[in-house]
C-alpha cells in the first residue's frame, strides 16, 4: 500500500447506512426463508421417494397418477424457488404468500389422492402455516391459518358431498387441526416479533460499534500527532497518515517492518524494551522532514503485547524552548553586550589614535591594525546579539512565493558590489506562503551572501540557484538555496546552526543561527539538505491557510 489509510480499509467519510426498522420482516443474516425453500425441496423429494420405493405402500391409494404428478410438480416448484429467490427482500410477503399457497394446495391434493379417511399428511400443514407466520408480519400469518384451516375442513365436505359418507372423526380432526393452525400461527408470529425485535436491536448495535469504529479511524487520522501500532515482531499494524508524512511518505505493504520505515525509530524501540523508563532523544523522520519526539506505551491485546508509538513534530516544542530562553537571556544579553561595547569603543578609539602617532614603527602599526580589526569583529558579534535579542515578533502576511522571490533578488543583486548570477526556477507560481516579510528578507540575504562567497572561493564564480517548490508530504510550500561551493563536511552538518560556530576566519558564527531562529519564528524550519555538488539549505514554510499562532 502507498498509504497508511488504505492499510486499515478503504474508508469514506460518509455516515454509515441507517438501520432497517426494528420490524424489518428480514435482518441481515437472518435467512430464514431460504432455510424453509430447503425444506420444501427435501420434503418434495421424501414424497417421491415414497412412490418409487414402494407405490403400493402409500396408503389407501386410489389416484396414483394424481399423487404423482403432484409431487413431481412440487418437487420442481421446489427447486425452482430455491434458486429463484436470490433477493429474499424483495418482494418478500408476495414470494411467503406464493409459497406457502402452493404447500396448503399441493399438501391438500396429495392428502385427496389418499381417497377417503386420513393419510395424516395434513400435519405438514402446521409446518406450512408456522413457517409463513414467521416470515411475514401482521396478519398474513393469520390468513395462512385460515387457508389451511379451509383445506382440511374440504376435503371432509368433499367426502360428504361427493361420496355420501359421513366421517366424524374426519371433522373433528379438521376442526382440532383448524384450532392448532391458529394457535401456532399466533405462537409463531409472536416468536417472530421478539426474534426481528431482537435481530434489530443487535444489528443497531453493531452499526453503532461501526460507526464508532468508523470515527475513531477518522480521528487517529486527521491528528497532527504521529501513531504507530506495531507487534511483538516489530511489524506495522496502523500508522496514521501524519506519522506516515513524517518519515517522507515510505511505501507500505502489509507486514511491514519498522525498520524499513525507519533505523532510527527502530533502535529507540528497542532501547524503550531494554528500559522502559530511559528517555529517548529527539531525531530527525526523515532526510527534509521534522525533528520529531516519541513515546512509548504498551496495550496488551489478549495474548499479544502491541507497542502504540506517539510521535510528535519537535519543532513547536524547540521553538517554545527557544523562545523561553532567549526571553529569559534577552535581557541579560543586552546588558552584558552594552558593557562589553563601551570598552570595546574605547579599545578602539585608543588604536586609532596610537595608529596616527608618527614614532609607530612598522611592527607596531601592524598589531595596531589587528586591534582596530578584532574590535570591529567582536562589535559585529554584539550587533548579531543585540539584534537577536531584541527581535520584534513576527507579523507574517500572506505573499505570493515566485513574486515575491524576484522582487527580493532584483533588489539583492543592486546592493552588492559585485554582480551575481541568481537562477530562479519553481513548479507553480500560485504558490503562497505566510511569513514576515522583513525577516524572511533578512533570513535569505544571509543564506545568498554565504552561498555566494563560497561559490566564489570554490569555484571562481558568484552563482547561485534557488528552487522554488511544494512538499508532497505536507503540501508546505519551500525554497531551496543551491550553490556551488565545495559543500559541508558530514561531521560539520550538525554543528552548523550553533552559535558562534563558523568555518570562515572573517565569520561571527552567528548568520544561520539567527536566520534558523528567524525561520522558527515564522512556524518555518531550516533545514541543511546534502546534494552532490555543493550546498542545499532548505526553508520549508508552514501551510499557508494556517494561520501563525505568536
Amino acid at each position: 500500500m502507498s498509504k497508511p489509510g488504505s492499510q486499515t480499509s478503504t474508508r469514506s467519510d460518509a455516515p454509515p447506512a441507517k438501520s432497517e426498522s426494528p420490524r424489518s420482516p428480514l435482518g441481515s443474516g437472518w435467512q430464514p426463508l431460504k432455510v424453509y425453500l430447503i425444506y420444501r425441496l427435501l420434503l418434495a423429494s421424501t414424497l417421491l421417494a415414497v412412490y418409487f420405493i414402494e407405490p403400493s405402500g402409500l396408503p389407501r391409494t386410489y389416484d396414483i397418477e394424481l399423487y404423482l404428478t403432484t409431487a413431481l410438480a412440487y418437487w420442481a416448484l421446489s427447486l425452482i424457488s430455491l434458486f429463484a429467490t436470490r433477493n429474499p427482500r424483495s418482494a418478500l410477503h408476495f414470494k411467503v404468500f406464493l409459497v406457502v399457497l402452493i404447500d396448503i394446495i399441493t399438501i391438500s391434493i396429495l392428502e385427496h389422492s389418499n381417497g377417503p379417511g386420513s393419510s395424516n399428511l395434513s400435519i405438514l400443514l402446521l409446518v406450512a402455516v408456522a413457517a409463513g407466520s414467521i416470515l411475514v408480519v401482521g396478519r398474513l400469518g393469520t390468513l395462512f391459518a385460515a387457508m389451511a384451516t379451509i383445506a382440511v375442513l374440504y376435503k371432509a365436505i368433499y367426502a360428504v358431498v361427493f361420496t355420501g359418507i359421513f366421517y366424524g372423526h374426519d371433522f373433528i380432526q379438521s376442526g382440532l387441526l383448524g384450532i392448532a393452525f391458529f394457535i401456532t400461527s399466533m405462537f409463531s408470529q409472536q416468536l417472530s416479533s421478539r426474534l426481528r425485535d431482537s435481530e434489530a436491536l443487535a444489528q443497531q448495535r453493531t452499526e453503532e460499534l461501526a460507526s464508532l469504529e468508523e470515527l475513531n479511524h477518522h480521528i487517529i487520522q486527521r491528528m497532527r500527532t504521529g501513531i504507530i501500532v506495531i507487534d511483538n515482531r516489530d511489524k506495522i499494524l496502523l500508522i496514521n497518515e501524519a506519522c506516515w508524512k513524517m518519515f517522507g511518505m515510505p511505501a507500505m505493504q502489509k507486514n511491514t517492518h519498522l525498520m524499513s520505515v525507519s533505523p532510527e525509530l527502530d533502535d529507540r524501540l528497542k532501547q524503550w524494551r531494554h528500559d522502559n523508563l530511559s528517555t529517548s532523544k529527539p531525531f530527525k523522520a526523515s532526510l527534509s522532514g521534522p525533528e520529531v519526539h516519541t513515546n512509548f506505551t504498551s496495550i496488551e491485546t489478549g495474548e499479544t503485547s502491541d507497542v502504540l508509538i506517539f510521535v510528535d513534530d519537535n519543532t513547536r516544542m524547540a521553538q517554545h524552548a527557544q523562545q523561553l530562553k532567549l526571553a529569559s537571556l534577552g535581557g541579560l544579553t543586552a546588558s552584558i553586550a552594552h558593557e562589553i561595547r563601551n570598552p570595546l569603543g574605547a579599545i578602539s578609539h585608543a588604536a586609532q589614535l596610537l595608529l596616527e602617532s608618527p614614532d609607530l614603527n612598522k611592527g607596531d602599526s601592524r598589531l595596531t591594525e589587528i586591534i582596530q580589526q578584532h574590535c570591529q569583529r567582536m562589535n559585529k558579534v554584539i550587533e548579531n546579539v543585540l539584534q537577536l535579542s531584541r527581535r520584534k515578533p513576527a507579523e507574517p502576511t500572506l505573499l505570493n512565493i515566485v513574486d515575491w522571490l524576484k522582487a527580493f533578488i532584483e533588489e539583492f543583486q543592486s546592493t552588492i558590489p559585485t554582480q551575481a548570477d541568481i537562477d530562479i526556477k519553481h513548479e507553480r507560481t500560485d504558490l503562497e506562503f505566510r511569513i514576515d516579510a522583513s525577516q524572511i528578507h533578512q533570513v535569505l540575504s544571509n543564506l545568498f551572501m554565504n552561498g555566494l562567497r563560497y561559490s566564489e572561493k570554490h569555484s571562481g564564480k558568484r552563482v547561485l540557484s534557488v528552487y522554488v517548490g511544494l512538499s508532497l508530504q505536507n503540501e508546505q510550500p519551500y525554497i531551496d538555496i543551491i550553490d556551488k561551493g565545495p559543500g559541508i563536511p558530514e561531521d560539520q552538518i550538525e554543528k552548523i546552526f550553533e552559535p558562534f560556530f563558523t568555518t570562515d576566519n572573517a565569520g561571527t558564527g552567528l548568520g544561520l543561527y539567527i536566520a534558523k531562529e528567524l525561520c522558527e519564528a515564522n512556524q518555518a524550519r531550516l533545514d541543511y539538505v546534502p546534494i552532490t555538488t555543493g550546498a542545499c539549505f532548505r526553508i520549508t514554510f508552514s501551510h499557508p491557510g494556517r494561520n501563525i499562532a505568536l
